[in-house]
Order: C-alpha cells, then sequence, then structure tokens
C-alpha cells in the first residue's frame, strides 16, 4: 500500500502542475473579455478544476481538494451567467491557485504548508457562501495525507553527492582522452608492422638474388656457419613480422573496445547528471508573487517548460541569471497599476519563463509586457559613460544601443534599491551565460515589454564541434552557432559600407578572417591563385558573418575545459579540447566572434596589391615536464600571436636553444635531468645565450626559492598557486 501511495503521489505531483498552467493559460483569454458569455474557455476550465478535484481526493489531499470544489463552483457560477470574471474575481482565482501550487509543493519539500483558509474565505466571499466546515490548519509537512503514505521520493533511488559526480564525468572524460590518444599508439604499430613486413619482403627478394652464390659458400666448411645463421635471422624476420601484425590487431580491438567504454560511461554519467528544469525553477513562481507584493505591482506569472530536462550543473548555473532576469521584469518591467491604466494596458502585468530544447541546446525565455527599454536613456547613460562618442550615438541603431544594457555597471535607473539600480544584474546574467559557453540576447517582441532569449548546451560534459585551420593552430568552433560552410571566390567578394561582404540568398553578409578576428598574421598571398577561400557562417539571433580559415579539419564531440583564464579576459575563447596528439584545441565563443565583426576592417588577404609585410612573431621556449602544462601554456601563447615551442627538461632546452635561439624562456623548477635553477644557470654561463629572457612558472614559493630564482638571473618568476594568465601575458609583454 505504502508503494502505491508513493506512485499516486508522483504522478499527482505531475498532474496537478498541468492542471494550473492550462487554467491560467484560459484565464488570459477570459481577461481579455471579462464577463462573456459562457464558451469553450469556461467550459475547459471548469473541466479542469473538477479533474483537479478528483485527482486530490484520489490521493486524500483534503486541503487541495477543498480548494478544487471551491474552483470548481466558481467557474460553474461564471458558466451559468451569475458571476463575472471581473478583475477581483480573478485575483481570487489566481490567489486560490498559488495556494494549491503551494500545498502540493510542500509534500516534496518536507515543509510545513501554509494555512489555506485565508483563500478559501475570499474564494467563499467571492461566491456568497457562509464559511462551512473545513479541513482544519494542516500541521504537518504532508497533512491530509493517507496515514500510510509517505513524502514523494523517487523509488528505487541511491543519492549521490554532486562533487562525486563531477569527479565521476571528470574522470570519464580523462579517460575518453586517453581513448583518444591511443589511436597514435595504433597508428605507430601500424608503421612499425609495415616497416617489418617491408623488411621481410627487402630480405626475401636479398636471399632470392643470392641464392646461387649462397649455395656455393654453404658447401663450404667455413661457410656453412654463415648460411645456418642467415637462415635463422630469415625465421627471427618472419616470426618478428608475423608478431607485429598480431599486435597491431590485438591495439585496434583494445582501443575500440576502450574508445566505445569511454563513450558509454561519459555518456551514462551524463545521464544521471541530467534533471528536469522543475528541479531548480519550481521556486521562481513564489519569488515572483512575493516580490510583486513588495513593489505593490499586480503581476500575472506564467511558466512552461519546467519539465524540460538539462544537465544540472547547467541549470545550477541559470539559476541566478533566470533569477536576475525576473527581478528586473518585476522592478523595471511591469509598471504599477496606475501608469498601466494611463498606458492603455490591462492592470495586472505579464511576465513569462519559457524553457524549450532546439537540437543539443537549452534555450530560456524571460519576457514581460512592461515599459520596455527606453532607447533615449540608454543612449544618454551610453554617451555619459563614453561608450558611444556624442556625435555618433544619434545614428547607432536602436537594437544596437539596447544591446549596452548587458555590460556591467550599465543602469537607466536613477534610484538604487535592494532589488535595482546598481548595474549589475545584466552583466552578471552575460558573463554567467558565456561560462556556459552560451549567449544572452535581446529578441524582437509584438508588443510592449522586453524579451531576452538565454541560449546554452543542454550539458557541459560534451560539446559537438567543427575544427578548423588558422595560421597554423587548430581552433574549434561550436556547431550550434554555425548556419552552413562554404567556399569563397575572391570574384564573389564585395564591398558594402566600406567593409567586405558576400551576398548568401541575396543578403549581404559580412566578411572576416578568423586570423583578422584572433590577432594572428595572416597569410596575404593566399585567394590570389584562383583557389576557393573556406569559411563558415555564423549566426546570433538574426545576424550571421562569414569567417574565412585555412581549412576545414574535422568534426567531433568533445568535453569542453575551463583554460583558467578570468571571464573578462578569455574574449574570444569558451575554454579548450585535447587533442588526439596530446594538444590543446582553443574553442571558440562564437557570440565574441560576431561582436568583434563590429571593429574589423578589410581582409588583408583579400586585399588587391602588394601583400603587407608579415609581423615577426615572438618565439617562445616553454619547458615543463608536465605534458597538460605545456600543452595549456602553448595553446594559450600561441592564441595571443606568439610563435611556441617546447621541452620537457633542462637538456631538451638547451639543445633546442642552441640550434635555434629563442626570443623568451618560460620555464618549471622541478625537472627531470636538469632543472630550471640548472637551466637558468647554464644559459647565463653561455655567452650566446645569457641575453636570453627567463620566466620562472613554478609551484616552489618559498621566498628562499623565489630569491635564488631571481639572483641566478630570472627576469620574472611567478607562482603556479597564484598563477593567472593575465599575469603571465603582462609580464610577457613587458618583457618583449
Amino acid at each position: 500500500m505504502r508503494e502505491l501511495n508513493q506512485k499516486l503521489l508522483a504522478v499527482f505531483q505531475v498532474e496537478h502542475k498541468e492542471h494550473l498552467e492550462q487554467i491560467r493559460s484560459l484565464l488570459e483569454h477570459l481577461e481579455k473579455g471579462a464577463g462573456v458569455s459562457p464558451g469553450p474557455e469556461l467550459d475547459e476550465v471548469f473541466r479542469r478544476a473538477h479533474s483537479l478535484k478528483g485527482a486530490a481526493r484520489a490521493v486524500d489531499l483534503r486541503p487541495v481538494e477543498t480548494l478544487a470544489h471551491r474552483l470548481e463552483t466558481l467557474f460553474s457560477r461564471v458558466r451559468e451567467g451569475a458571476l463575472r470574471v471581473d478583475q477581483p474575481v480573478l485575483e481570487v482565482i489566481r490567489q486560490t491557485l498559488d495556494a494549491t501550487e503551494d500545498l502540493v509543493a510542500c509534500l516534496g519539500e518536507n515543509r510545513k504548508p501554509a494555512d489555506p483558509a485565508p483563500v478559501l474565505e475570499a474564494i467563499e466571499r467571492v461566491l456568497g457562501m457562509e464559511p462551512d466546515a473545513r479541513p482544519a490548519p494542516p500541521q504537518a509537512p504532508v497533512a491530509g495525507v493517507a496515514a500510510d503514505a509517505a513524502p514523494m521520493q523517487p523509488i528505487e533511488t541511491v543519492r549521490v553527492g554532486a562533487e562525486s559526480l563531477d569527479r565521476l564525468l571528470g574522470s570519464s572524460g580523462r579517460l575518453l582522452a586517453e581513448s583518444l590518444s591511443q589511436d597514435r599508439v595504433t597508428q605507430q604499430l601500424n608503421h612499425l608492422a609495415r616497416d617489418i613486413a617491408g623488411m621481410e619482403k627487402e630480405w626475401e627478394r636479398s636471399r632470392e638474388a643470392s641464392s646461387l652464390p649462397l649455395k656455393r659458400l654453404a658447401a663450404m666448411p667455413e661457410f656453412a656457419r654463415l648460411g645456418r645463421h642467415l637462415d635463422s635471422v630469415r625465421q627471427q624476420v618472419r616470426s618478428l613480422s608475423s608478431q607485429a601484425r598480431t599486435v597491431c590487431l590485438l591495439q585496434q580491438r583494445s582501443n575500440w573496445a576502450l574508445r566505445h567504454l569511454s563513450e558509454q560511461l561519459q555518456q551514462d554519467v551524463c545521464r544521471v547528471r541530467m534533471a528536469p528544469a522543475e528541479s531548480v525553477f519550481d521556486g521562481f513562481r513564489k519569488m515572483v508573487r512575493d516580490l510583486a507584493a513588495d513593489e505593490g505591482k499586480q503581476i500575472a506569472f506564467r511558466v512552461s517548460g519546467l519539465e524540460v530536462q538539462a544537465d544540472r550543473m547547467v541549470l545550477q548555473a541559470l539559476k541566478d541569471p533566470v533569477m536576475h532576469l525576473l527581478r528586473n521584469a518585476v522592478c523595471h518591467g511591469i509598471e504599477s497599476s496606475g501608469e498601466r491604466a494611463a498606458a492603455g494596458k490591462a492592470p495586472v502585468g505579464q511576465v513569462r519563463l519559457a524553457l524549450e530544447t532546439r537540437g543539443d541546446r537549452l534555450r530560456v525565455l524571460v519576457e514581460d509586457d512592461g515599459r520596455g527599454i527606453d532607447v533615449a536613456a540608454v543612449r544618454s547613460v551610453a554617451v555619459r559613460k563614453g561608450l558611444v562618442p556624442e556625435a555618433e550615438a544619434g545614428l547607432r541603431p536602436p537594437e544596437e544601443l539596447a544591446r549596452l544594457i548587458f555590460l556591467p555597471g550599465f543602469s537607466t535607473s536613477k534610484m538604487v534599491t535592494d532589488l535595482a539600480g546598481r548595474g549589475m544584474g545584466l552583466s552578471i546574467v552575460s558573463e554567467h551565460v558565456k561560462r556556459l559557453q552560451g549567449q544572452a540576447e535581446l529578441q524582437g517582441k509584438n508588443g510592449p515589454g522586453v524579451s531576452i532569449l538565454l541560449s546554452v548546451p543542454l550539458s557541459i560534459s560534451t560539446e559537438r564541434l567543427l575544427l578548423v585551420a588558422c595560421a597554423g593552430q587548430t581552433f574549434a568552433i561550436p556547431a550550434y552557432s554555425i548556419e552552413r560552410l562554404c567556399r569563397i571566390e575572391i570574384r564573389e567578394v564585395q564591398t558594402v559600407e566600406g567593409k567586405p561582404a558576400i551576398l548568401l540568398q541575396g543578403r549581404p553578409v559580412r566578411l572576416a578572417t578568423l586570423a583578422e578576428l584572433l590577432g594572428l598574421p595572416a597569410d596575404a598571398a593566399r585567394g590570389r591563385n584562383g583557389a576557393a577561400l573556406p569559411a563558415v557562417v555564423l549566426k546570433a539571433a538574426e545576424s550571421l558573418a562569414a569567417v574565412v580559415v585555412d581549412a576545414f579539419l574535422a568534426e567531433k564531440a568533445a568535453p569542453v575545459k575551463d583554460l583558467g583564464i578570468p571571464q573578462g579576459e578569455a574574449g574570444k575563447t569558451a575554454g579548450g579540447i585535447l587533442l588526439e596528439d596530446g594538444s590543446v584545441a582553443v574553442v571558440l565563443n562564437p557570440a565574441e566572434l560576431l561582436n568583434a565583426f563590429q571593429g574589423s576592417g578589410a581582409i588583408p588577404v583579400l586585399a588587391p596589391g602588394e601583400p603587407a609585410a608579415e609581423k615577426k612573431q615572438p618565439n617562445i621556449l616553454v619547458v615543463d615536464d608536465s605534458i597538460t602544462t605545456r600543452s595549456l601554456e602553448k595553446s594559450i601563447l600561441e592564441a595571443h600571436g606568439y610563435r611556441v615551442r617546447v621541452a620537457v627538461d633542462g637538456v631538451e632546452a638547451l639543445a633546442q636553444l642552441r640550434s635555434e635561439r629563442a626570443d623568451l624562456v618560460i620555464a618549471d623548477v622541478q625537472m627531470p635531468r636538469l632543472d630550471g635553477f640548472g637551466l637558468l644557470a647554464e644559459m647565463k654561463r653561455d655567452e650566446h645565450l645569457g641575453k636570453i629572457p627567463v620566466i620562472i612558472v613554478t609551484s616552489l614559493e618559498r621566498r628562499e626559492d623565489q630569491e635564488k630564482g631571481l639572483a641566478l638571473g630570472a627576469d620574472a618568476y611567478i607562482v603556479k598557486r597564484k598563477f593567472d594568465q593575465r599575469d603571465l601575458l603582462d609580464t610577457i609583454r613587458q618583457i618583449l
């Protein structure tokens, strides 16, 4: 019986929300025509209230059943024409729906519900009823539930800490990366097997060509031993070739199994991390009601899509941004009843939160029917803060000015309150969403108010990416942002408002090279030999832009890792992925790339005339025995325009420096064979290497170690525990 009650309660938890949401939706139609004659909407809300009453009775939730029964009676009176659906009646209906929702929510949250008596009294006053015997106020978290029923909880579940799940996901990601690196082992074994097979064939050809002389020599006693040795070598080569083929086959099977199991493990962990949006966002309805009461505003709040499943980490990361948007809608967006009446609007403001999935993206829409964005006020603040020159402010399109509200500290509010005025809400939204490799954007809206769309990956564990080559490096572009891939002929490039562009389906689309957008050196000769240029067409909202790359490399799904760059400095990067060869490819932020088009000029590789002189890239040698640290520092430095080589210890570093000088050396201290201090000492003793600047980056943070490094001639000493990419990049710029 206990198990049956749990199942019934779980079903009711889902069913009652559907009834409440449908009633709220139908109330909007009733509100637009208050006092209308009975129609399909009234029939449907009556049916929903009746079904809710029956469902509550089935699980013995007496307070909910009573509220639903009163709603059913009210809608029956309206259908009969005995009661008009005016604002007081609508307000009582909303209070009843909210109270019903709160009562059911207490079942899963193990808390004491509020007393429904005030709401019952309000609805009975509307109905003109004398208060009758009502259920006693609930005294326990599950009041009104049968004695043998238990609070709702999933059946046959195991509670696992969030940190444990995160560690498991990290381990599965590393396992998957390791399985990818096994491809190189397989390739090397295949090369080895082919080389041995070639040796075997060459041996057979040589033996066949010298068979007659060998037979003559075999008859001579002094050469008989040589003949036996050659036969033995022949057998050994054959055996080695056979073993190599067997090992290759075993490695291929093992590699396939490891890859398959790694991917399966990561998929299983990702599924475990998936949770309904309801588990994180369900409390927003009460929050909006409380905020509206504090602000003295009448607000109808609608939520849809809470059944959508997404990565728990994504939902948790979105909680604060969505809360900021809802608070902003209540404080800045919805006007007071007097203002709305003066503007010809309904006295009750509308705020909506809608969630949906499209492909592998989660889309969260927050909109209201309030006063909207005051573009004139935005323009004034932008000029005052120096964000837009006064002479250009009047020429900027309204949608471009409206995007400024996402900047830190930007606020048009003249008063600072507990809810608004500091100008941080929307910048926090933008930064949180960018950390999720997503974007926040204003949506076009029919009618008054503001509509803001957040688009993020459904899961932060893996993401589909397009790998492209640019300036000798590999970059990754999230697939969700790609409209299409194309190849562009030079003759197709046009000029629109002084900027390069191409026509796509009759629409001009801005054009730039990825090298230009990232500040990397470009090949000025490309595009002049008649070859078509590969380009990625990026999309964001209604905007399109084409980015020319050197080559399309591959498409893959991979876990995107944080590169440790502070959000404000990350710019056009959104993280990194580990490639099969152990190197790191920087994942680009599509939204920031599109923003960069605002300032990009003509494309050097497409411009006619003599190519510009290539700027010499500083040559940096990174010395560290950790492959992860080497790969990370190499990728970051290359992304900032430096040419980078790597060495595993001081001995290899000295050998490289003596064969090819470097402009700067970045070295760890604790390394095998020759450590960083030893490398520094050897360099200073060498007249050819002594003038090369050296930066020590190490976990040794004792003052004695720092003094030793600087005494040996290091130009800078950075402690890894306090390591910040900005410190390293700033130090390099100062030195070079």
